[in-house]
């Protein structure tokens, strides 16, 4: 028996077979579309499905794996309830259909989704039911272990058919008790079958699998004779598949509209009376990803000018180029249009097979006051006097910049706050101000040294420029001060702004010849004991003298076991160190003198370290107190270990030197200031 709901639809398609000519409503176009669980939430593909989809004006996506979908999850069914709402509206999708292949799918999956969803372009509009009961491969790879035999079912066409009818009739109740359309895919169904689904369904997908499009309608003919047999209204799809076994070649040089503009072609030169009881909606192709996507058409529109203007003015609006063109508001067919109005306007574009797609809208506002126009510079707006920067407007009918100049480009060479107004189309407006500074350059600076500049081997010279607002040195060094630590030529550039700079007469470091480095000679054995209580050291360079142990003479006489060394100063004030003469008491042997390696230069920049290690021995006592083999050191200074063997006796190494460099001084901050390339060819000009 026939439930209610299923008159309503019958009495509808009746009423509907009445207000369409051929019992044809032909505004259903649609695809499936598989592997969703692969491609849902990436913007890229779902943006190529979308715009394909709106090229080629289809309206209704059937969902055809929806099972791998793990509806669980809260951020898959957003990412679902996104595209179908995106697609709803901005791409001309007006319908969503889920296929299954039983009742549970939909009443677990479908029905909870759709419930949770609050708006309803989020939702699915049609139950789709693909079970191939008539199709005995499909039983017995598939339906017989997972749906026949667990429901007591058996694995032939009759049992299918006997499960598939049971499945449908809830389906089809259950879309009616949710407010959507029940729809099924048949294949080749008995005509008893295609019967009784009639007076369920609300559309049915008729199978018309060809490799062209030449028999697709005389294919499904006798079905179609089948369906009218209730003499009821039935609404029909037929279906294409662009798979390679069928129409897929046949794509490659045929527009997709043309198959079932074909069928419906022979359709209408029907003449049979059962043809009153055929409602053809459109049509379906299986699927997307087997379709060419050759013939997507794009919509786009370029403007004239600014899409906002003063109330009197206009704008022409061109669309891109193709076969038909159809504008909205207004419904001029004409590739391009003048708007002097506000509004929103869109432009569908047809390209030469039909197919169509519409434009993004272009917003046109009408203002009562000019835009604000811009102000470019084609350089730096600071920069040395005698030079110039040209500033320009943006584009307008007429310009008064600040200084009295009426062109859209005026060139600056002084000074100043400059602004324009504009005028355009009766509106006008100011451009914020723009700052121009011709800076007067620097005096030439003079460099100073805190000592001579005949510097002795191992110490180092601070060089130091005259106050400016930034420094450039020969060094690549941009501070007021530098310190040297070896012989050259050097130079400071003083900068009074940017691009605007005077560099130093030349400053030169000489380094001086240390004297020649002592030795020393003892006037007997180095071993003290109690027959041999001191020994004299002396000195071979006859210069000015400095033991270790504080006598200034050029000899020393000892008597205490322990390291000796002299330094002697030559005639221009440089020093140089012996190594040590080493004196050992009661039958104690020192080690040798230990030797002081470094882990980088004994020249360090300031708030960095260098790590000092000694040769090994059995200890160590470093003139810093410490007693490690190694120690890290940040400040200058003169360091030496004393190296010790098992006995007691020790050797001290040679002093080692370390030279702290400032980086920066303080109170010193440049900013702003352009640093060229260390090598001075490539530095700005001074100011003359």
């Amino acid at each position: 028996m026939m439930n209610n709901n299923k008159v309503i639809k019958l009495l509808a398609g009746f009423f509907l077979i009445c207000l369409t000519s051929f019992g044809q409503a032909n505004n259903v176009r649609s695809f499936y579309l598989k592997d969703i669980h692969v491609w849902l939430g990436n913007t890229t593909t779902e943006n190529a499905i979308l715009n394909y989809a709106q090229g080629n004006a289809f309206n209704y996506i059937i969902f055809y794996d929806l099972g791998s979908l793990n509806w669980s999850s809260s951020t898959v069914k957003n990412n679902l309830a996104a595209f179908l709402s995106r697609a709803r509206a901005n791409f001309g999708i007006t319908q969503f259909g889920a296929s299954g292949e039983i009742y549970s799918f939909f009443t677990n999956s479908i029905i909870p989704y759709n419930n949770s969803r609050t708006s309803a372009s989020e939702r699915f509009d049609v139950l789709n039911f693909e079970f191939e009961f008539w199709n005995q491969s499909s039983i017995s790879s598939l339906y017989c272990s997972r749906y026949l035999s667990p429901n007591g079912y058996s694995c032939d066409t009759a049992g299918a058919w006997r499960f598939a009818w049971s499945e449908f009739q809830r389906i089809d109740a259950l879309s009616a008790a949710n407010g959507l359309i029940s729809e099924i895919y048949l294949g080749w169904p008995a005509k008893g079958q295609l019967q009784q689904l009639v007076t369920r369904a609300d559309r049915i997908l008729m199978h018309a699998y060809r490799p062209t499009d030449s028999d697709v309608y005389a294919y499904s003919r006798n079905r179609l004779i089948d369906a009218a047999s209730m003499n009821t209204s039935v609404k029909i799809m037929p279906l294409f598949s662009s798979e390679a076994s069928f129409m897929g070649p046949w794509l490659a040089s045929n527009p997709q509209t043309k198959a079932y503009q074909t069928y419906s072609n022979n359709y209408v030169a029907e003449t049979g009376t059962w043809k009153q009881y055929i409602n053809l909606q459109g049509y379906s192709w299986f699927h997307y990803t087997y379709m060419p996507k050759t013939t997507v058409v794009t919509a786009t529109i370029s403007a004239s000018g600014p899409l906002s203007f003063c109330s009197g003015g206009s704008v022409t609006l061109t669309a891109n180029s193709g076969s038909q063109y159809l504008w909205s508001p207004g419904g001029q067919t004409t590739r391009s249009i003048t708007v002097s109005n506000a509004g929103s306007y869109t432009v569908r574009v047809t390209n030469s097979s039909g197919v169509n797609a519409t434009s993004s809208p272009a917003v046109v506002s009408i203002t009562t006051t000019g835009s604000t126009p811009t102000v470019t510079a084609n350089g730096s707006t600071s920069f040395c006097a005698g030079g110039s920067v040209v500033l320009t407007s943006s584009s307008a009918s007429s310009y008064l910049w600040s200084n009295g100049a009426t062109t859209q480009s005026i060139t600056v060479t002084s000074s100043g706050n400059y602004s324009v107004t504009t005028n355009s189309g009766g509106c006008g407006g100011t451009s914020t101000v723009t700052a121009v500074n011709a800076n007067s350059g620097p005096t030439t600076p003079t460099v100073t040294a805190n000592g001579s500049l005949n510097v002795c081997p191992g110490t180092t010279l601070t060089l130091t420029s005259s106050a400016a607002n930034g420094y450039l040195w020969s060094t690549g060094a941009t501070t007021r001060s530098i310190t040297v630590a070896v012989a050259g030529t050097y130079t400071v550039r003083a900068y009074s702004g940017p691009n605007c700079s005077a560099i130093s007469a030349t400053k030169t470091v000489t380094m001086l010849t240390a004297p020649t480095k002592p030795s020393i000679t003892a006037n007997g054995s180095l071993s003290l004991s109690s027959s041999h209580t001191s020994v004299t050291l002396t000195s071979t360079t006859a210069n000015a003298y400095a033991w270790s142990s504080g006598s200034t003479t050029r000899s020393v006489v000892v008597n205490t076991q322990g390291s000796y060394r002299v330094t002697v100063t030559g005639s221009n004030g440089c020093q140089n160190t012996s190594t040590a003469a080493i004196v050992s008491a009661n039958g104690c042997t020192p080690p040798a003198v230990p030797v002081i390696s470094l882990s980088g230069s004994n020249v360090i920049t300031s708030g960095s370290t260098v790590t000092l290690t000694s040769t090994t021995a059995g200890g160590y006592l470093w003139s810093t107190g410490a007693t490690t083999r190694s120690i890290t050191v940040s400040a200058a200074g003169t360091y030496s270990v004393r190296g010790y063997n098992a006995g007691g006796c020790f050797s001290t190494s040679l002093p080692t030197t370390i030279v702290v460099v400032a980086v920066r001084e303080a109170n010193n901050t440049v900013d702003e200031i352009t640093t060229p390339s260390v090598e001075m060819s490539a530095y700005p000009k001074p100011c003359s």
